[in-house]
């Protein structure tokens, strides 16, 4: 198994330079192709905006509407210009689109041909109020979602890798995405949360890592006294991991996301990537 399709969100600001050196790294290492997605919007796709044009003469309409357009085409240039820098940095094959981000459709169907989609915890067209997140594309793309931290990370990422492990559907999605990223990890820890001590990581699933050729250490955490979302933060740190492998519990119903506790507690603020899977 391997990624020969990665997609990243790209914008303008710092921390999607962050991310596409991340994602560059990552797609080196695996022979990837890296295509950065920028999400563009339409004036007339922003709240009360339609309204707004409808009093004013044609050729100011028209003139408002070309200076969006001209906006987004300038910022697309300088997100471009910095995801292609952090490309040529590490010699990668890429390429570059630019999504509608009025509506989640369209990265959607980017994200659904791709093999890894990288993304931030929160994404916003450009000059726009519409947004997605994170949890919207790992629910809702069919496939694994690496979701960075907005700062504080550095390639390379999964080097040291620690899975979250359940037993759960969610859980085993995650972790049969994640052999490409688990096969090349250096050290890679199965943690199981158990206050009573039961139901760790069993000796099926280690031989399943043995014929990946994965050397994992299964940790059976029985802390009474902490929330699992504390003791998988704890681990992380204890076991200085670069990314947390984990299944994102949730459903999407309507315009709501409704994610699992664990799941929404870890992706608004873990200070790790996250590889993610539904």
């Amino acid at each position: 198994m391997s990624f020969r399709q990665i997609i990243v969100q790209v914008d303008e600001s710092q921390a999607s330079g962050l991310r596409a050196k991340a994602a560059a790294d990552l797609a080196q290492r695996h022979g990837a192709q890296l295509t950065g997605v920028f999400l563009t919007s339409e004036y007339v796709r922003q709240y009360m905006a339609a309204e707004s044009l409808t009093a004013l003469p044609a050729d100011v309409v028209q003139r408002v509407l070309s200076g969006h357009d001209e906006a987004v085409a300038k910022i697309a240039g300088e997100a471009k210009a910095q995801f292609e820098a952090a490309c040529a940095e590490s010699g990668v094959e890429h390429g570059w689109r630019m999504a509608g981000g009025d509506s989640p459709q369209a990265f959607l169907a980017v994200a659904r041909r791709s093999d890894l989609t990288i993304f931030p915890r929160q994404a916003k067209a450009c000059l726009s109020e519409h947004g997605l997140s994170a949890a919207q594309v790992t629910l809702a793309s069919g496939g694994p979602v690496l979701i960075m931290p907005d700062d504080d990370y550095a390639p390379p990422v999964g080097r040291r890798v620690l899975v979250a492990w359940n037993g759960g559907r969610e859980a085993a999605r995650a972790l049969q995405d994640a052999w490409p990223i688990l096969e090349q990890a250096e050290t890679i820890h199965v943690l199981t949360v158990s206050p009573d001590g039961e139901g760790g990581p069993d000796g099926q699933l280690q031989s399943l890592l043995a014929k990946h050729g994965v050397k994992a250490q299964l940790i059976v955490d029985p802390s009474q006294d902490e929330s699992a979302v504390e003791v998988i933060e704890r681990q992380v740190a204890e076991l200085g991991a670069d990314l947390l492998v984990m299944g994102l519990y949730g459903r999407p119903r309507l315009q709501e996301l409704l994610l699992g506790g664990v799941s929404r507690r870890m992706v608004a603020a873990s200070p790790i990537p996250i590889f993610a899977s539904h």
